[in-house]
């Protein structure tokens, strides 16, 4: 058989496209992301499988760096400024929890596999970021709700700017300049003067240059001008030592001030769509099956610290900042996968000589096959996600309920408290720097030698000393990290009122903040390990994570514990309270003035304040009538405290079947709320709308 071999730039771009175009054909047939049929194609035009097509990489190689330069500048044109201080304190919380973990398991495997330290934390950071292209392919075929959506996108948004911070900084390590705390401080410092001269400069011209250029309607100038725009920034990246990915990033974020973002982006997506199907088919020909089936022990313990590493990451972070279990546990399966961001950082590290090339045949063989999964993850996470919720502890279920409530009106706060929110924020994040360095500038690697040599101690004895050492010196910030989380947490913290104080003179408001600021602390101690694993033993940081989260999982328990039984107490005042009447089996309640009356009955709450308790009459003909509450099916973010019944309030198990005229007592955040009431108050020949 005679093979097909390309000889110029328009036969590598033929065969490339063509081949590309009869696999998505077939993955979109099979219902599977067009991305893994990029791959495939590059797996049939390279030179690893015996098939008679053949296309030149080093052609190809350069086409695709188009490609990436497009695909970030259609990734910054999604960011606003304004968005990203509004998903803050949720999107952000939740990547700062999952980015840092997913470092730390990444590295922790490269070591267990013998890789070298810059090889382990190339491979952490190849596996933290989620694919945005791939999540948003997969919930357009899935038809989630927007309540997943917001939170999905909102991660991934922060994800792909961490993205660019570590591409940054990966670069430098890679080019030669090495991997120590100083290195690093210099690195981010440097990266950072560079953003703000080249952000405040370039807002000072591209938005206007854009607005100017749209006044002439014709959307061939404005593409050229955009597009030109975009690779202007990605040369100048580029000279000054950066990827072309930062640079065409920045160009996206800019050009998106103008106000034209929606329009730029319709007119670029077709050369986007071009050469990033270009780039994805050069990512596939370096795809060497032979190395994956050598390396097979490693491509699967990736894939496990991806698929476990997202879920509990994710939705570890998505519940401490306020959102239900059943939805948390749903974002971590949707975003359990890698993809573009993780070949260019992939990339970086062979193209620099930092790295070997069986870590892109990694890379590239986790990202298909968790990419592979995603739908089928997306589509169990529903089921997955009630059954978590359902085996949660009932302490931690009302917790939660009523955290996500007290999260919600936090949010809800002026800006001056979002202010503090931000100041507080700041220095956090430089007792972090603080710690960092003195866990870093005091490393046994660097002075146990020197102790042994001055002291006259054994080097394990010379060990212990500097170990010593370092956590002395890191105590004093690490008491600034306590104190800035409990700034942030008191910045931001609404008034609950109860019908009671806690035994030890606590209030709810008081029990809940305590929550947050562990909530706070553990994403601090998550991104400080991801920050210091490189120069500490994986064992030690593995004894660091594990008593942090021992630590912090009691403490949230005990304040679950006080929880649940405060609200059981003021749930118990439910018969007194002066109910609406009922009329034509209809409760006329509101949620505002139900919640209300308990506050009001409350003698010893605020009267500015509301409880955080809602009563809900059950109508004698309503739907659930019978029904047991481990059926109830209640929405996310709601759950029943109690319930009250011919004068007797009980505290009801999960068998509880419900009666006409029951009052329910529930908490959870507004919207949960309102589903609930809805659902409760359904008549029994009402059709009831899809969960």
């Amino acid at each position: 058989m005679t093979a097909l071999v390309s000889n110029n730039f328009l036969d590598d771009l033929a065969l490339v496209l063509c081949v590309a175009a009869v696999t998505t054909v077939i993955f979109q047939a099979l219902r599977q992301p067009v991305v893994v049929g990029y791959l495939v194609a590059g797996m049939i035009v390279g030179p690893h499988l015996p098939i008679p097509i053949f296309v030149s990489h080093d052609r190809i190689e350069q086409l695709s760096g188009l490609g990436v330069i497009l695909l970030m500048f259609a990734i910054g044109l999604e960011f606003r400024l304004r968005s990203l201080i509004r998903l803050l304190p949720t999107a952000g919380f939740i990547t700062v929890v999952q980015v840092g973990l997913l470092i730390w398991l990444g590295f922790v495997v490269g070591q267990a596999f013998g890789w070298s330290v810059i090889e382990s934390l190339f491979a952490g950071a190849m596996i933290a970021i989620s694919s945005t292209t791939i999540i948003a392919k997969a919930f357009a075929e899935e038809q989630v709700d927007k309540r997943l959506s917001d939170l999905v996108f909102g991660v991934a948004l922060f994800e792909d700017l961490v993205a660019v911070i570590l591409l940054a900084i990966l670069t430098a390590i890679a080019t030669g300049a090495g991997l120590s705390a100083r290195t690093i401080e210099i690195t981010v410092g440097e990266l950072t003067l560079f953003l703000v001269a080249t952000t405040a400069g370039g807002f000072l011209i591209v938005p206007r240059v854009i607005r100017l250029i749209s006044r002439f309607k014709r959307k061939e100038t404005l593409v050229v001008a955009s597009v030109g725009i975009c690779f202007a920034f990605a040369m100048i990246d580029e000279m000054a030592g950066y990827s072309v990915a930062l640079g065409a990033f920045l160009a996206g974020v800019l050009v998106a001030e103008s106000g034209h973002a929606h329009e730029i982006e319709e007119l670029v997506a077709p050369l986007r769509d071009i050469f990033g199907a270009v780039f994805f088919v050069s990512v596939g020909m370096m795809l060497d099956p032979k190395v994956l089936l050598t390396l097979w022990p490693a491509l699967l313990a990736l894939i496990a610290a991806v698929l476990i590493g997202k879920l509990i990451g994710v939705a570890a972070g998505a519940i401490l900042s306020g959102t239900d279990t059943r939805t948390a546990v749903r974002a971590g399966l949707a975003m359990a996968q890698i993809g573009e961001f993780s070949f260019i950082i992939a990339g970086v590290g062979l193209t620099r000589g930092a790295t070997h090339d069986y870590l892109y045949s990694l890379a590239i063989g986790v990202a298909a096959i968790t990419t592979f999964m995603t739908p089928f993850l997306i589509r169990a996470s529903d089921r997955f996600g009630r059954f978590v919720e359902a085996h949660q502890p009932r302490p931690l279920l009302l917790t939660q309920s009523l955290y996500a409530a007290w999260i919600e009106r936090a949010r809800a706060r002026p800006w001056r408290a979002r202010l503090g929110f931000g100041v507080a924020l700041i220095s956090v994040s430089f007792a972090s720097a603080v710690a960092i360095t003195a866990i870093y500038e005091f490393t046994w690697v660097r002075l146990d030698l020197l102790a042994a040599a001055d002291i006259g101690l054994s080097k394990p004895a010379a060990a212990i000393v500097v170990r010593a050492l370092a956590i002395t010196m890191s105590i004093l910030p690490g008491i600034g990290i306590w104190r800035g989380a409990r700034r942030i947490s008191q910045a931001v913290a609404p008034e609950f009122a109860m019908s009671n104080h806690f035994a030890d003179g606590a209030s709810a408001t008081y029990v809940l903040t305590h929550v947050l600021e562990l909530a706070i602390i553990f994403a601090t101690v998550l991104l400080l390990l991801a920050a210091i694993v490189p120069f500490v033993q994986p064992a030690e940081t593995l004894a660091m994570l594990l008593t942090a989260v021992a630590i912090i999982a009691t403490m949230i328990w005990r304040s679950a514990r006080a929880i649940q039984h405060h609200l059981e107490e003021v749930s118990r005042n439910l018969t007194a309270m002066r109910l609406p009447k009922i009329q034509d089996g209809s409760a006329d309640l509101t949620l505002r003035g139900t919640s209300d009356a308990i506050g009001a009955h409350s003698a010893s709450a605020p009267t500015q304040s509301r409880s955080p308790l809602t009563p809900v009459r059950v109508p004698a003909n309503a739907s659930i009538i019978g029904k047991r509450l481990a059926d109830l099916n209640l929405p996310p973010g709601a759950a029943v405290v109690a319930l009250s019944r011919d004068g007797a309030v009980i505290i009801p198990e999960e068998s509880e079947v419900l009666r006409p005229g029951d009052t329910l007592a529930l908490v959870g955040n507004r919207d949960a709320l309102d589903a609930a009431r809805v659902l409760c108050e359904a008549e029994a020949s009402t059709r009831l709308p899809p969960d």
